[in-house]
């Protein structure tokens, strides 16, 4: 029996996370995990002096370990820190880059401020989520999918190919640090 598949897919606000989610587990049969509906719904945060919502990784480990522990199907985790769970929890790291630029629009529409704005802009010119990702799980785990010109379901396309061993995914092809900086 083939091993169960648990994917995070991860990457900066308004990158597709939660549509790229749905899709996914929906043509793979999986469940679909939110992981800040578990982060919610655990209380496993406290807030900054800015109101934002931080959790300790530990917490976010253990906690996930309890929620999929009754689980035997596949499970797509959409989530920001869904990168953050330990090497053994997740078979496989996506994580969804978008254009700064592209991204901008998207949030300026969500109506972020302009310093958490710039901030999440920075992160993904410079990859960092990226750079964590690979930082835990090594590069053989993570599949990088640029989101910015591409509807959805060519996204998950490109992933289930990946999956496949039909087109590598590798990451680290994703440079926009010439066009943001």
């Amino acid at each position: 029996m083939p091993e169960r598949q648990i994917i995070a897919v991860t990457g900066t606000p308004g990158v597709g996370k939660s549509s790229f989610t749905r899709e996914l587990a929906k043509k793979l049969n999986a469940k679909l995990l939110d992981l800040n509906e578990v982060i919610e719904e655990s209380k496993i945060y406290s807030s900054d002096e800015n109101g934002t919502k931080v959790t300790a990784t530990e917490d976010l480990r253990k906690e996930f370990k309890q929620v999929i522990s009754g689980e035997s199907q596949d499970i797509v985790v959409d989530g920001l820190l869904s990168h953050l769970l330990a090497p053994n929890q997740v078979t496989h790291v996506v994580v969804l880059r978008t254009n700064p630029e592209v991204l901008r629009e998207r949030l300026s529409s969500r109506e972020y401020h302009n310093e958490k704005l710039e901030d999440n802009l920075e992160a993904e010119a410079l990859g960092v989520i990226l750079s964590e990702a690979i930082g835990i799980h090594g590069v053989e785990k993570i599949y990088e999918i640029d989101t910015t010109d591409k509807p959805t379901s060519e996204s998950v396309k490109l992933f289930e190919k990946a999956l496949k061993d039909e087109l590598p995914l590798e990451p680290g092809d994703i440079d926009w640090l010439e066009e943001f900086f």
